[in-house]
């Protein structure tokens, strides 16, 4: 990971992107010596949840200072200093006191059975597994730190073990939590948490970003700032897999067509997205995203705002979709495809959800 953050005021190097207030808010429990022993970070997926927390986690283990020295508010703006071995090491996931909990670790534990190769939550044997390592001292580092990644994909008997653990948290032991959403997780746990709010990152600051760090030509930032819609991860991850905007280009000519499909043709795109829900929930998710920019640009074009149009190599077909569509029918869709989003992120039956929403989102008759 590269690069800082000029955003905020601390001078340490942040790899998180924009979000300047959520990252003075932890910056700023270091500096005051209050940092809380549990975090839930809340934002939409790719803007950078993860990355936040594992700043965190750097800070709180950085060389540069030590948390327990009367001086640490003075050095903490300096940390991450991104340079030190604890820096170095927990950004390349080889610190043994910085653990990331996803459903993928789960299903590594158990990559022989095909029920495996099914399961997205994250087990009960995963939190048993951090309780049992949080009893012990730091190895390496001044703290320990947990970081459930899509915490919201937690079972309910995983959420329930991890409960006793934030009720008596162990000393020297912080959990981060991420989640799409405070209200995908137990109420229970939110409370028990400091909650960090992040937003959709601005264009200008991610292209910013990704010429400074990757050294990207300004057209090129430009373009995958636009395309990756407030979400620095998605642009990130696009300039080592270029095939991402290809994908994100095909998905958006494909989602166009369907606005043209019979009910026969919308009931057969349902039955594939079941699939590739079932295969790839996160591929299924990013495609429902696609719908939603091309909703969003319709209604650009709608309100006479088409420089502000993501998918502009389509602008022709978006332009008809503009005058098809009355003004209703596009809010109509919105709310349609938020609502097929947010039932599956609660485990709905995805050929249901799917089948739903083909019936209810407008057509061009």
């Amino acid at each position: 990971m590269l690069g800082t953050s000029q955003e905020v005021g601390a001078s340490g190097k942040w790899d998180t992107i924009g979000n300047p207030a959520a990252i003075n808010l932890v910056s700023g429990a270091i500096s005051q010596g209050r940092v809380s022993h549990a975090y839930l970070f809340v934002g939409p997926n790719r803007v950078g949840k993860r990355t936040l927390a594992l700043d965190f986690a750097r800070a709180l283990n950085c060389n540069a200072a030590d948390v327990a020295a009367p001086g640490w508010a003075e050095l903490a703006p300096e940390v991450p200093c991104g340079q030190c071995s604890a820096c170095d090491r927990i950004s390349r996931s080889n610190f043994a006191d910085v653990q990331v909990i996803t459903s993928a670790t789960q299903t590594s534990k158990d990559a022989d059975t095909e029920a495996a190769k099914r399961r997205v939550m994250i087990g009960i044997d995963l939190i048993k597994d951090l309780q049992s390592d949080a009893l012990l001292q730091p190895y390496e580092g001044k703290v320990k730190v947990f970081i459930i990644d899509d915490a919201n994909r937690m079972s309910p008997d995983a959420a329930n073990a991890l409960l006793k653990t934030l009720e008596e948290p162990p000393e020297n032991v912080h959990i981060f939590l991420t989640s799409p959403a405070v209200e995908l997780l137990p109420e229970t746990i939110v409370s028990r948490c400091h909650l960090v709010r992040l937003r959709s990152v601005p264009r200008e600051v991610i292209a910013e970003a990704l010429a400074s760090r990757f050294d990207l030509d300004s057209d090129e930032a430009q373009v995958l700032a636009k395309m990756s819609m407030g979400a620095p991860g998605w642009a990130i991850a696009a300039i080592d897999d270029p095939s991402l905007l290809d994908a994100r280009r095909q998905s958006s000519a494909r989602i166009l067509d369907v606005f043209g499909f019979d009910l026969a043709d919308r009931f057969d795109y349902s039955a594939q997205m079941a699939r590739q829900f079932r295969s790839d929930r996160g591929l299924a998710l990013d495609e429902l995203a696609r719908w939603l920019e091309i909703v969003r640009d319709i209604a650009m074009i709608q309100n006479g705002l088409s420089q502000h149009v993501v998918f502009d190599d389509r602008m022709e077909e978006l332009d008809r979709l503009s005058q098809a569509l009355t003004v209703d029918d596009v809010a109509l869709a919105a709310s349609v495809i938020e609502k097929t989003r947010d039932a599956l992120m609660v485990n709905a039956y995805p050929q249901l959800a799917f089948d739903g929403m083909m019936l209810e989102l407008p057509g061009l008759g």
